[in-house]
């Protein structure tokens, strides 16, 4: 391993510390953190990096800017900083209103009906490991399978989470003030009440972006989230068809498992697919998104 990559593991295996106050302006707080990263107390190079990869986007400009202290490692960790900084959290808004969702297709099992919705937000992309993380960190969330020593995989800040139970993934929506989507809710933010099978329309084409070599990782991670332009559903989300499949919430109260992921043929990409209720497993096909999001628990 390269000494930036040992430092930059180090750097994801110590506990959060906080974000820059109001009290003092981002530019000045990344300049900060950016000198810090040439001290010799290793705990405060890991911390500082640790709070670089949180600022808000606010920092942006700073740090594109930033010169490191003289020496390899401090270099490295702030490029991989710029590199890998997660994107905030997002939501997309879906008004109230009534609305046409299921099929008459028949392998879909979701008969066409109308569901009249109370409005409500849904997060723009499922919700990645880096938030996972700070859920872990923060909360007592369990690591996924693959994770080694509580955090997730080197360069994955902007992978989705999966791995993760029905239950820990509500656990985390109600730790950022919000829901799992209700199964009618996610499809109604997915193809926006006209219900095509594909965020593009109704006749399957060769749109979604082709896997590359790197997309196919030993550790069975997705894509990096809202890649892929084809993958975009009207209300402006993103990764309802080819990402992860995601927990809903059935009718019964019960959770289970809705949409296609990376790996599945056409059909089951279908955005009107029913879940499949007996798919209760932490399957590394499966993530989450969340409904009603708090914006001060936001990532």
């Amino acid at each position: 391993m390269a000494r930036g990559d040992l430092f930059l593991t180090l750097a994801l295996a110590v506990p959060l510390q906080s974000e820059a106050s109001d009290a003092v302006p981002v530019a000045e707080r990344v300049a900060e953190l950016v000198a810090a990263l040439g001290t010799p107390r290793r705990a405060e190079r890991i911390a500082a990096q640790r709070e670089l990869l949180a600022l808000p986007p606010a920092a942006d400009a700073a740090l594109a800017t930033a010169v490191p202290p003289p020496g390899f490692e401090p270099a490295a960790a702030l490029d991989y900083v710029r590199r890998h900084r997660p994107r905030p959290a997002s939501s997309c808004a879906i008004p109230a209103g009534t609305w046409r969702v299921g099929t008459s297709f028949p392998a879909d099992q979701n008969p066409p009906r109308d569901v009249t919705l109370a409005a409500y937000s849904i997060d723009a992309t499922e919700v990645s490991c880096f938030e996972w993380w700070q859920f872990v960190e923060q909360a007592g969330g369990a690591a996924p399978a693959g994770w080694r020593g509580g955090r997730y995989p080197f360069g994955a800040e902007r992978i989705p989470v999966a791995h993760i139970t029905s239950e820990e993934a509500a656990r985390f929506a109600a730790w950022v003030g919000g829901r799992l989507p209700t199964s009618d809710e996610w499809e109604v933010a997915a193809h926006g009440g006209e219900p095509r099978p594909y965020p593009w329309g109704f006749d399957f084409e060769p749109r979604l972006r082709a896997p590359t070599p790197a997309d196919w990782r030993s550790d069975g991670r997705a894509p990096e989230s809202g890649q892929d332009p084809a993958d975009r559903a009207p209300c402006g989300a993103s990764d309802f068809c080819a990402s992860l499949s995601e927990w809903v919430v059935l009718s019964d109260g019960k959770i289970a498992a809705r949409g296609g992921n990376w790996r599945v043929t056409k059909d089951l990409l279908r955005l009107t697919r029913a879940p499949d209720p007996r798919n209760q497993r932490a399957r590394e096909l499966i993530g989450f998104r969340v409904v009603d999001r708090q914006p001060a628990r936001g990532r």
